[in-house]
């Protein structure tokens, strides 16, 4: 999108090329990210880490970094639910095409879901 609007390219460090989430240090939920990561990873790619951090963030887990979001006033913050997060896909990627960042979504939202179903089984 950045380069199709702005005419901006991928700058490594800037915006990872790939999937990634943004989960709540407040309320961290590795297991569920990691499902989510795990179903997403079956269409797309994971963004790797750029010396350990994305977007100059320290990383989680793979392809998963934290923040504060209530504090930020991120999307990922509005509600007070325990599973919580936010997807991140670079469509401008020359590894993907829009079909696979829709598809990524998909994966993420059925990977979650998946997690809950199982997590309520308990």
């Amino acid at each position: 999108m950045l380069s199709a609007r702005d005419g901006v390219e991928y700058d490594k460090g800037i915006i990872p090329d790939g999937f990634y989430l943004v989960g709540d240090s407040d309320n961290p939920t590795p297991a569920f990210q990691k499902a989510v990561i795990d179903s997403v990873a079956k269409v797309t790619h994971i963004a790797p880490d750029d010396n350990g951090q994305l977007i100059e963030v320290p990383i989680e887990q793979f392809g998963v970094i934290n923040y504060p979001v209530k504090k930020l006033s991120l999307c990922a913050g509005i509600t007070d639910n325990h599973f919580n997060t936010t997807t991140e896909v670079y469509p401008d990627s020359p590894h993907v095409t829009a079909q696979e960042c829709n598809d990524a979504q998909v994966a993420a939202i059925t990977g979650g879901l998946d997690y809950i179903i199982g997590y309520l089984k308990l």
